[in-house]
C-alpha cells in the first residue's frame, strides 16, 4: 500500500460497576473543606481534579453538563476508593511499580515542558517561509504520478495478474476489472485508481520502482509491501507544481514546530550530563 509521509463514549469508562456504585451511594460529609467536591476517608478531592477531567471530555466532544459533572465525581471517588486501599496494601512499592510510576512521571513531566516551550516559543512568519522553501526545494525538478493499484495476498496471484495484463487487448480494463473484484487496497472502490503522488509519498518498494517506468507500463514483478504483493500502474506522469505558501501553511506551521522542538530537546540533551 502506498503510503503518505508529509504534506501531503466518553473517557470516563469505569474499570467496573462496583466502583460507580460504591461512589455514587458513599454517604458524603457535610462542611467539605475550600475548593473540594468531596472527601474519602478524609482525603480531599479537589474542584481543579474534576475540572481537568472536565475539560479533557469536553475536548472530546461532550457537554459540560452538571450529569457529565456528577458522572466524573463519582468515577474519581470511586478511584480513590481503589487507590487508597492499594496504599494499605503498600501495592505502589514493588519495584516494578516504582519503575511505572517513574515512567508515568517522566512522561508528565516531559509534556508539560514541551506545552509549555511550545507556548512561549510560538512559530514565526520567517521559520514557516524558511520551511517553505525547503520544502520546495526537496521538490524542485519532480515529477508527480497517476497510479493503479491492485493488492493481492500472493506473490503467485500477483504474478498470475502481471502475465494476464501484459497478454490482454485491453488491459485497462481487465486492470480495472481485476482491482474492484480482488484488490485489498481500498482504492478497489475507484477500481484501483489513486490520486497524484510523488515518489516520496509512496512506500520505498513502490517509488523506487515507479520512477523508472513510462506512461502506461506496469510493474514487471510483483512488489511487497505490508499490505501485500502489489501491481502498479503508471497512468500518467506530470511535472510537480507546488501549492503555494498559503494552501500548506497549517502543515509548514506544524513541520516548523515539530522542529523546533526538536532542535530545544538536543539542546537540553546536550547540555546534561550523561553517564552511561
Amino acid at each position: 500500500m502506498i503510503q503518505f509521509n508529509r504534506l501531503g463514549k466518553t473517557v470516563f469508562h469505569t474499570a467496573c460497576l462496583t466502583v460507580v456504585m460504591l461512589a455514587s451511594t458513599g454517604v458524603m460529609a457535610q462542611g467539605l473543606p475550600s475548593g473540594t467536591f468531596a472527601t474519602v476517608n478524609g482525603q480531599p478531592l479537589s474542584d481543579a481534579l474534576l475540572d481537568v477531567n472536565v475539560r479533557a471530555n469536553v475536548a472530546r466532544g461532550q457537554a459540560d453538563t452538571p450529569q457529565l459533572r456528577q458522572a466524573l465525581q463519582n468515577e474519581l471517588i470511586g478511584r480513590e476508593v481503589l487507590a487508597q486501599e492499594a496504599q494499605k496494601l503498600k501495592l505502589e512499592q514493588s519495584a516494578d511499580a516504582q519503575a511505572q510510576w517513574q515512567q508515568m512521571e517522566q512522561n508528565f513531566l516531559a509534556n508539560l515542558l514541551l506545552n509549555h516551550y511550545a507556548a512561549n516559543n510560538p512559530v514565526t512568519q520567517d521559520q514557516i517561509k524558511a520551511e517553505y522553501q525547503e520544502f520546495l526545494d526537496e521538490v524542485k525538478g519532480q515529477k508527480q504520478y497517476k497510479l493503479s493499484l491492485i493488492v493481492v495476498p500472493t506473490q503467485e496471484r500477483a504474478r498470475q495478474i502481471i502475465a494476464a495484463l501484459n497478454k490482454d487487448k485491453n488491459p485497462a480494463k481487465l486492470f480495472a476489472d481485476i482491482a474492484a473484484a480482488e484488490s485489498t487496497d481500498p482504492s478497489k472502490d475507484q477500481q484501483g485508481a489513486l490520486e497524484w503522488l510523488l515518489p516520496q509519498q509512496m512506500v520505498p518498494a513502490v517509488g523506487n520502482v515507479v520512477v523508472n517506468l513510462g506512461k502506461g507500463q506496469i510493474t514487471a514483478a510483483p512488489l511487497q509491501t505490508r499490505m501485500g504483493w502489489n501491481v502498479v500502474r503508471v497512468d500518467d506522469i506530470r511535472d510537480y507544481t507546488p501549492p503555494a505558501i498559503g494552501e500548506i501553511e497549517n502543515q509548514l506551521r506544524q513541520a516548523a514546530a515539530q522542529q523546533q522542538l526538536s532542535n530545544y530537546i538536543q539542546s537540553l540533551q546536550e547540555k546534561a550530563k550523561i553517564v552511561r
